[in-house]
């Protein structure tokens, strides 16, 4: 996916972000806890990795809004 900033690609396998061309890993920690987002329903009980991948896809897709400073930083 393209955002402002890079082009990514998601790891289907892990979920992880590399940002291209050379694959960089974008270390991204999902909150947790009760005030974080819960992602919908998906039909895979017991694989939360849709979810993950799902919610990673969108972040870096509008990369021109972020302002965690530890995310910035790896951009």
């Amino acid at each position: 996916m393209k955002g402002e900033r890079h082009t990514y690609k998601i790891h289907l396998g892990s979920g992880n972000i590399l940002r291209t061309p050379n694959d960089e890993y974008l270390c991204i920690v999902p909150k947790s806890g009760a005030a974080a987002p819960q992602a919908g329903y998906l039909p895979y009980e017991g694989d939360r990795m849709p979810a993950v991948i799902l919610s990673e896809a969108m972040m870096p897709a509008d990369d021109g809004k972020i302002t965690d400073p530890t995310i910035l930083s790896q951009l």
